[in-house]
């Protein structure tokens, strides 16, 4: 008879959410607390690196917030040194090893800010992601989740989770690990039935139903919106014993089209999404059970250039201010709406002004009088506003995009919008309604200045620097080898191959002059041209290059990964003697992060002897590799390969028919290494020890479980034959 249950139906919307801290490898002991006064100097210094990145002159702003770091290794301000040294080098250089050790630094127990040490931890995972080392981003992100449970934080720890397994083709574990996005949140989130204008609705059902549907049918949803349009959601069935549904549809502004595959909105919208729950625990049937969410839009200000397309940091007196505003809160009739907004001017306040200020602030009880009365001062806002200028902003025909231009003009004459130079400009705009609660004031800053902003524009376009030039090139080469490795990853090798010749052919050409400037830049030639070779098979060509840069640069930070690719080059070739002696080489390094990598690799390279060699030789080498396996989870406890090293254990455990070890070690792997290359296999092997425990009901469960949870998995067939056994035998 069908069981009866009530359903839940969720709405899980698709927001951006704020990043965490990764954690780190283990810290040294935190240094002493800095002083007041080297706080305060630290942050003077952090600011003037700040300045300067708002200008343009990014190379300046990296000096001055790597000499923060450098000056005061007690400041707690030497944190946000590191996360500004850490973003920039994985957003803009996406050199994700240096960018790492940055936010480890800002992760250390030393560092009293809890959300930054949280961005931090999450950002140490992020790097490894991006550097396809799976097994540590997985560590880390689980670190994420286990030391901030309560916070958003943990959506984009399940999120890479869920990626990582996605690119290792474990498909079960990516949708358990994704269908926990959005579930994780406050208790002030869960009651936000939103979803932002243009980005995917996400419907979740939990229905105890869905455990009687056959395998690959598919749960109905219907969402209509206020506007009028109407389209169906199919939602698959996920999960272990398929109690829930996941689905989603993207979402886009627009006139209705009814059905067809796009739920098109305006803003301000309502959508209704409707399941018909088939039979509920109350004893009837076909009850509809509605949630309505609202239609929002994250507002954006913007001061730009003539297109539109680039945010500028000057606005020049005598010449148009460029203002745009994106939301789709107000992009509510078919024809172009408009928005009202503010442009205010401020001049910084005099010495004198900031000091009556404080005297006041302190005097009235606002600010409490300390030790250190010039430290107050950070509390006082250095600007005052002298004038304001309504605007009203323009629908384009880009929908929920606003935009006006209107001229600045030297001096101080009403009814028009003034300014003079040095002061600041700023656009803000009211967005009363986004994925937050309350409203929020969202503002674009430009300091106005005189001369002619297009001359300015040019200058920093165009690249005098002959060694900026070649980084510029290097950089090129770099996002080509990884396009190229992304069109591997799905079997367009021709593609691939096309993108790697790119990037060869830029190395190739600033080879010569990288030789000539020599130094970092030589270095980071060297290590892009490897890992071309290396992506496109020509080992010998590989090989070469990276002894070349241990060769002539035996200090380099790519050392380990250099050794690396040697080895799996040798390993390709079946090299496994050679290829082992690079791996323990890398075991050896005292601050790499692959020595659990060359490790676990070294048991792989015994065992791939084994299967090759005669009886006696075979037993020997299986031994070496047990041993091997055995030393990433003694040596390296904190590598991503741990979980990986105790599932080969287990099974060498099987071979020798130590069926009661093998068990314990299973159930070690399935309770602390959720992430574990391998899992079918386990629950199969475990299964198996089950049954010649005869433990039978114990051993045909997990079965079922590996049935479950990898359906996709070549050794389901096998496991469901298993499990019919077990049935007609009464287990």
């Amino acid at each position: 008879m069908q069981k009866m249950s009530n359903s839940l139906l969720f709405i899980i919307l698709s927001v951006v959410l704020a990043l965490p801290l990764p954690a780190a490898e283990p810290a040294p002991p935190a240094a002493e607390r800095g002083s007041i006064i080297e706080d305060r100097a630290a942050r003077k210094l952090l600011q003037a690196g700040d300045a300067r990145r708002e200008v343009g002159e990014n190379e300046k702003a990296l000096e001055i917030w790597e000499s923060v770091v450098e000056r005061y290794p007690r400041s707690q301000v030497r944190f946000d040194a590191h996360l500004r040294l850490a973003d920039h080098l994985l957003k803009e250089t996406r050199d994700y090893d240096k960018a790492r050790l940055h936010y480890e630094a800002a992760a250390v127990e030393g560092n009293e800010n809890d959300e930054r040490r949280a961005y931090a931890y999450l950002k140490t995972g992020t790097c490894y992601y991006e550097s396809a080392n799976y097994g540590k981003c997985f560590t880390i992100m689980r670190d994420v989740i286990e030391r901030f449970p309560a916070s958003t934080q943990v959506n984009e720890a399940y999120y890479y989770i869920g990626l990582g397994h996605f690119k290792l083709g474990h498909y079960s574990r990516a949708i358990e690990a994704l269908e926990k996005v959005g579930t994780a949140l406050s208790i002030e989130d869960s009651k936000i039935d939103k979803v932002e204008a243009g980005k995917r609705l996400h419907i979740k059902i939990d229905d105890q139903d869905f455990a009687i549907l056959p395998v690959g049918e598919q749960v109905k949803v219907r969402c209509t919106t206020q506007s009028g349009d109407e389209e169906t959601v199919p939602c698959e069935l996920v999960g272990r014993n398929a109690r829930m549904a996941l689905g989603g549809i993207a979402t886009t502004l627009g006139p209705r089209a009814p059905n067809n595959g796009v739920l098109e909105v305006r803003g301000g919208d309502t959508v209704s999404v409707t399941y018909t729950d088939a039979h509920t625990a109350g004893k009837t049937f076909d009850q509809k059970r509605l949630k309505e969410v609202v239609v929002v839009g994250n507002g954006l200000a913007r001061i730009t250039d003539g297109s539109y397309q680039r945010e500028i940091q000057a606005a020049v007196l005598g010449k148009p201010l460029h203002l745009q505003v994106s939301d789709a809160d107000h992009d509510t009739t078919p024809g172009p709406d408009t928005i009202a907004a503010e442009v205010q001017v401020f001049r910084r306040k005099t010495t004198d002004e900031i000091d009556d200020e404080l005297a006041k602030r302190v005097a009235s009880g606002e600010l409490t009088e300390g030790a250190d009365g010039e430290d107050m001062k950070q509390q006082i806002d250095p600007l005052v506003m002298v004038r304001s200028t309504p605007v009203t902003l323009r629908e384009t025909a880009q929908a929920g995009i606003f935009r006006c231009a209107l001229p600045l003009r030297p001096g101080t004459a009403e009814g028009t919008l003034t300014g003079e130079p040095g002061q600041t400009i700023r656009l803000v705009y009211l967005d009363e309604r986004h994925l937050g609660q309350s409203p929020l004031v969202r503002t674009a800053e430009a300091r106005i200045i005189e001369g002619n902003l297009g001359e300015v524009r040019v200058t920093r376009t165009d690249i005098s620097d002959e060694e900026l030039a070649l980084k510029t090139r290097v950089r090129t080469a770099t996002a080509l080898t990884e396009v190229g490795n992304h069109y591997k990853e799905f079997g367009l090798n021709a593609k691939a191959d096309l993108k790697y010749t790119e990037a060869l052919g830029v190395c190739e050409e600033i080879l010569e002059q990288a030789r000539g400037a020599g130094g970092k830049l030589l270095e980071e030639t060297y290590v892009q041209l490897w890992r071309i070779y290396f992506a496109m098979d020509e080992l010998d060509l590989a090989l070469g290059m990276s002894r070349r840069l241990l060769a002539e640069f035996p200090a380099s930070a790519f050392i380990d990964e250099a050794m690396l690719q040697q080895a799996h080059v040798e390993r390709k070739r079946e090299n496994h003697l050679r290829a082992i002696s690079l791996y323990t080489s890398i075991t050896k390094l005292p601050n790499s992060k692959l020595r659990g990598e060359g490790q676990f690799y070294i048991g792989e390279c015994y065992e791939a002897m084994a299967l090759k060699a005669v009886a006696e030789q075979s037993s020997q080498l299986f031994e070496k590799a047990f041993l091997a396996y055995q030393q990433v989870y003694e040596k390296f406890p904190d590598s991503g390969r741990v979980g990986d090293a105790v599932a080969k254990m287990a099974a060498f455990y099987y071979q020798k028919e130590d069926y009661k070890r093998a068990v314990d070690v299973f159930e070690n792997v399935l309770s602390d290494h959720p992430d574990a290359n391998f899992l079918d296999v386990i629950l199969f092997n475990y299964g198996r020890c089950l049954y010649k425990l005869d433990r039978k009901p114990e051993a045909r469960r997990r079965f079922e479980q590996l049935i479950n949870d990898y359906p996709e998995s070549a050794i389901a067939p096998e496991a469901n034959k298993i499990v019919e056994a077990l049935k007609k035998a009464g287990f």
